[in-house]
């Protein structure tokens, strides 16, 4: 469940298993959510631990940069609540944007957020990179895919672990559909139909990734512990 503006709300990942709307184990498989910079600063501990009682502890993602709206200088809390309240794996994100403001060049946000979360200790293990249309927030699709690369190559230089997130859809506005450049990269895509399963990826492939690594399948989690976030799945 995305908000947009000169910058953008997120993801973030924990583990259980839905099916549509309801929710059901399964079998070797992890089930997570996604929490935007816009909810986590809010967010008690104990609705973090709802959060695990619902969804399982496996993995949980937090947005630790939104555009213009630049670092959440809450991340620290966010994740350390997270790792708290028994997640097994936290990991963040970030929407860069080439025309936001604090956002170009893309190496300098770049070394904001991993200079910001080295000097705070904060544990993480990998950023996603959020690639998704904005208004105002992009220029042409090739000079946009420079400038993701651009910090792609700024996080891997400083030793970070590096994901993409994006849809079918958004990749092609953004960047261009088959821009494969950065398929070597772990995929996270973006498809609200209910099913915890890669089963529609044959009929969405973008970007010269053949197969996801993770996928956002439900845009409005459980609202029991009072907290917007969206619903994830990948094969354990």
């Amino acid at each position: 469940d995305h908000k947009r503006m000169a910058s953008r709300s997120g993801l973030f990942v924990g583990l259980l298993v839905l099916c549509t709307v309801a929710y059901f184990a399964s079998v070797d498989a992890a089930t997570g959510v996604d929490v935007s910079m816009a909810s986590c600063p809010s967010m008690t501990l104990a609705q973090w631990q709802c959060m695990v009682n619902t969804y399982g502890n496996s993995f949980a993602i937090v947005q630790v940069w939104d555009g213009g709206y630049q670092l959440n200088d809450q991340i620290t809390t966010c994740v350390s609540n997270a790792w708290s309240a028994g997640f097994q794996h936290v990991d963040v994100y970030a929407f860069l944007c080439p025309n936001c403001a604090g956002n170009n060049p893309p190496s300098s946000a770049v070394n904001s957020i991993v200079s910001y979360l080295q000097n705070n200790n904060v544990q993480y293990g990998q950023l996603w990179f959020d690639v998704e249309q904005c208004s105002g927030c992009w220029n042409d699709v090739s000079s946009n895919l420079e400038y993701l690369q651009a910090a792609v190559s700024a996080a891997q230089n400083l030793g970070v672990n590096v994901g993409i997130y994006s849809s079918s859809y958004e990749w092609g506005q953004t960047v261009g559909q088959y821009a494969s450049g950065l398929s070597s990269l772990p995929l996270w895509y973006a498809h609200y139909d209910g099913n915890p399963s890669f089963s529609d990826y044959s009929g969405l492939e973008f970007g010269g990734w053949t197969s996801p690594a993770m996928k956002q399948y439900y845009d409005s989690g459980d609202s029991s512990c009072n907290v917007n976030v969206d619903v994830d799945w990948y094969p354990d």
